[in-house]
């Protein structure tokens, strides 16, 4: 991971978040400047087609309205398909102002004329889709320290042609798959359930994706 092009530190304004990465840092914690940003983490983590992320990647030097500005994004987003984003994550009222709307316009602007890379404004809107960040946060646990045995995964999907409730599953496989076994297979994708629109719980409809 690049170091942060910006020192992060506490203030009356902002709360340091300490955010368990898997693609980032080598896998080690980072810092964050807000809630929301962990919580966007989340999406970044869980998004098959994210490679790795950094926050506070680098600093640009922009001229918005014709006055010098450095302006640092929150994170940069690598995408397996080769795919560059620089994306920043702000409560959408702020977002909104002209201030910002300026700035970010010329921002993208730049990028646009000197990389191959894109920028991305997330607010709280799409952070906070229910009930998709809900099981985000209850499976994330799973996802940094999975107990995975692949041998037994096959077995256990072989006993599983078709969908059953979680609940169930539990039941069948007391004694040849451990439920934290099985939530790591939900938080993996191996166990796949309607993780946008359904509320993970024990009568979730789940089936094996191996």
């Amino acid at each position: 991971m690049n170091r942060p092009a910006r020192t992060i530190k506490k203030s009356a304004v902002k709360n340091i978040v300490r955010f368990p990465a898997i693609k980032s840092n080598n896998g080690q914690t980072i810092l964050l400047e807000s809630i929301l940003e962990s919580k966007y983490c989340l999406h970044l983590e869980f998004n098959p087609q994210v490679v790795s992320y950094s926050p506070q990647p680098k600093t640009f030097s922009l001229a918005v309205e014709g006055a010098p500005k450095s302006y640092t994004p929150d994170f940069e987003v690598n995408f397996e398909s080769g795919e560059r984003a620089f994306v920043e994550v702000k409560p959408l009222q702020y977002a909104s102002s002209q201030h910002y709307q300026q700035l970010f316009s010329t921002f993208s602007t730049h990028l646009s004329m000197t990389s191959r890379s894109h920028f991305k404004l997330v607010s709280e809107i799409e952070i906070y889709n229910q009930p998709l960040l809900s099981n985000y946060e209850k499976l994330y646990q799973y996802r940094k320290r999975p107990e995975l045995d692949i041998r037994n995964l096959h077995k256990c999907a072989d006993k599983f042609q078709n969908s059953t409730t979680l609940e169930k599953l539990i039941l069948h496989l007391n004694g040849i798959a451990t439920v934290r076994e099985i939530y790591s297979w939900l938080a993996l994708g191996h166990l796949m359930f309607d993780i946008e629109h359904s509320l993970l719980n024990l009568q979730t409809e789940v089936s094996f994706n191996v």
